[in-house]
């Protein structure tokens, strides 16, 4: 296989450690696709089969690679400063019996970082990330920031504030319940975080 075969089946190919997704439980980054219709029921169904992977695209491919890139780069630079921090590290949040979960990037005793690569150039917190920051917020009390690496320029990664918001913390809770009571009702009876496709 050549070296691009490689990395297309790196982000395609069936993980032997795959877990399919599970009834009552939702990633931080489900909250933006929900409210946006990006992630329907019949989708969701499919994700609970560990043995379903939806394809990405070169271009969906290059994003997680940059990105990954960039974190791995600052955490060397933070690690090597011997600053104090964890990446990777999960929250959870329980939403009625719904439990919520998303790792951050970046996890200080003082704030939350989540860092992002984007196609474009940012100045702001755009609305597709203000969710999965206001969850952050929302599970752990801390200021939570927008670092954006940037391609072009002299700063290599700009950092912006967000503003917590309660308005849009009701409308994710309320989506998610009716996300999830549609699901319920789609599956029929099915214990909680059951995966009916095992």
């Amino acid at each position: 296989m050549t070296i691009k075969e490689e990395i297309n089946g790196f982000y395609n190919d069936i993980k032997l450690d795959k877990k399919g997704r599970e009834l009552g439980k939702y990633w931080a980054t489900d909250f933006w696709k929900i409210h946006k219709g990006y992630l329907t029921i019949p989708e969701y169904i499919k994700q609970m089969d560990k043995d379903y992977a939806k394809p990405i695209d070169k271009r969906g491919q290059k994003c997680i690679s940059m990105g990954e890139m960039a974190e791995a780069w600052l955490c060397k630079v933070l690690k090597a400063r011997n600053v104090e921090f964890e990446d990777q590290h999960r929250l959870e949040l329980k939403i009625d019996d719904i439990i919520i979960s998303g790792k951050t990037d970046f996890y200080f005793t003082d704030k939350i970082i989540e860092t992002k690569f984007p196609d474009i150039e940012i100045y702001e917190v755009p609305e597709k990330y203000s969710m999965q920051m206001e969850f952050y917020y929302r599970a752990s009390g801390k200021p939570v920031y927008l670092g954006i690496f940037y391609k072009t320029g002299d700063e290599i990664i700009r950092f912006f504030p967000y503003i917590p918001n309660d308005k849009l913390w009701n409308t994710m809770q309320k989506d998610v319940i009716d996300f999830d009571n549609r699901l319920r009702k789609k599956l029929g009876k099915v214990e909680k975080n059951i995966n009916i496709n095992k």
